[in-house]
């Protein structure tokens, strides 16, 4: 669950979750690290709910757990928005002749050829994998977070039903000087259908990374104490690739500003995030989304 090592220059303080729950358990179960944090001045329990949009540590242990339903219709709407942008490249089935099939090539049977019906030969089911870093630059607004996951959440979902197969990597990645804080969900498996309800909580919600992944912080025993000013920097793109060493092809969904997503829009949000999802060569095409 948790592993304090070293990886090329960094320190490397990694902690691995298989569930909400799990990961719930062991906020509760584990003890402040006193010696860096002072318990009159964690983030995690702060009163700022124009920052964490919840009022209390606990009313985001709940969310989390049992479900944010506010806002959930929009990502209904914005999925419907987006179905028609998204389509598959070379898709297409290839017909043969064979000793067995799903139906008679008459004429092949005639000339007396044994291979005499026709068969299909299925595309080969697409893998994508797709890692999310839900930890956000402390500028972020809510919006951006919001809009980020909403269309990340959508986009996934309608691969699905084309019949893609996609890994979502959900895990936070912070840094401050040479120490990393890592942390992996495991909250969709490969061959799992998405649930959006379970999802939308850690990828839409500020208070995932700032009320939750902030206690964690406040627990992990090797951290040093630089991290009480601003509790790290978020990773971007390429340290993201380096740490844990993906192929060119797996897509990153990174900052909002990296990708263009500025939250106030969310048609043009998701837009800017086709662009760049698309330099990321993917097997698949996204159509700039045009107003009705």
């Amino acid at each position: 669950m948790y592993r304090y090592y070293k990886k090329k220059d960094y320190y490397i303080m990694e902690y691995s979750f298989d569930s909400i729950t799990e990961f719930i358990d062991y906020l509760d179960n584990t003890p402040i690290n006193t010696y860096i944090w002072d318990l009159d001045n964690l983030e995690s329990e702060s009163t700022d709910y124009s920052f964490h949009k919840t009022n209390s540590l606990n009313e985001a242990k709940y969310l989390c757990k049992f479900g944010w339903h506010e806002k959930f219709n929009q990502l209904i709407e914005l999925k419907i928005q987006l179905e028609k942008y998204i389509k598959i490249k070379n898709n297409k089935t290839r017909q043969y002749n064979y000793y067995i099939g799903y139906a008679p090539d008459v004429k092949a049977y005639l000339e007396g050829n044994p291979l005499s019906m026709l068969n299909k030969e299925m595309p080969k089911r697409k893998h994508i994998d797709i890692y999310y870093n839900s930890a956000i630059l402390g500028e972020v607004d809510s919006n951006q977070i919001f809009n980020r996951g909403a269309i990340t959440l959508s986009m996934i979902e309608i691969l699905e039903s084309m019949g893609f197969s996609v890994a979502l990597n959900i895990f936070t990645m912070s840094k401050k000087e040479d120490q990393i804080h890592y942390t992996k969900f495991n909250l969709k498996r490969t061959n799992e259908r998405l649930n959006p309800q379970k999802l939308f909580f850690p990828l839409c919600h500020p208070s995932f990374l700032r009320r939750l992944v902030f206690r964690l912080r406040e627990e992990t025993p090797d951290i040093r104490p630089e991290w009480r000013n601003g509790y790290g920097r978020t990773c971007d793109d390429e340290m993201i690739r380096q740490i844990i060493e993906l192929s060119p092809n797996d897509i990153v969904i990174c900052q909002p500003q990296e990708m263009g997503v500025e939250g106030e829009d969310i048609i043009e949000d998701a837009n800017h995030m086709f662009e760049y999802v698309e330099q990321e060569k993917q097997d698949f095409s996204l159509e700039k989304i045009k107003r009705r």
